[in-house]
């Protein structure tokens, strides 16, 4: 089963991580899956005038090497590679307390990418209002306890859709069941 794992700089870190992830809301949840691609909005409280909205979408990360990306897949630790930082996952802004986070075992790597991001009603009508926009588009709703954590809210909805529809390729090098036949045509072209 895909799962991952975050390494932060301090506990404090961490704590803002498990609270983070224990407040946010998956309002919806994409009414069909596109291959390859996660789209989202993710609202969250900016004070207590109004929200921020962003739109956007999870892409599988294109592969260039892929011993880097079984061995990532694997353990990164154990092998001697790093994580992949927040900000390279989130490739936005982001709160300067989760800077030095790193996320290990992410199933498969999708940069989270930001086509809109605009301000939205109060926070005490957003979740209606926003349901009410958004309703019928093939889009997740994911709501964050506090705007600038907005990363971390699509993290977890990520792993979620991992959770239940894990990647073929990582769950074949899991299982030891490599070359998949049928599946990919070299090298791994259907992962663009």
């Amino acid at each position: 089963m895909p799962s991952f794992k975050v390494q932060t700089p301090d506990l404090e870190t961490r704590q803002k991580v498990e609270e983070v992830f224990e407040q946010t809301r998956i309002l919806q949840r994409q009414i069909e899956l596109e291959p390859g691609r996660w789209s989202f909005v993710v609202f969250g409280a900016q004070g207590k005038e109004h929200t921020i909205i962003r739109e956007g979408c999870a892409v599988h990360l294109r592969i260039h090497d892929s011993l880097v990306y079984i061995a990532t897949v694997g353990d990164p630790g154990e092998v001697g590679e790093r994580g992949m930082p927040i900000e390279e996952f989130a490739q936005e802004e982001i709160s300067p307390d989760l800077r030095g986070l790193e996320i290990y075992q992410v199933d498969p790597f999708r940069p989270l990418t930001i086509y809109e991001k605009r301000k939205g009603p109060s926070p005490a009508i957003a979740s209606e209002t926003i349901v009410e926009e958004f309703r019928d588009k093939n889009t997740a709703i994911i709501e964050t306890p506090d705007e600038r954590y907005w990363s971390l809210s699509v993290l977890k909805y990520l792993n979620e859709c991992d959770r239940f529809f894990p990647d073929v390729l990582t769950e074949a090098i899991r299982k030891g069941s490599l070359p998949l036949k049928g599946y990919f045509s070299p090298p791994f072209t259907k992962f663009h």
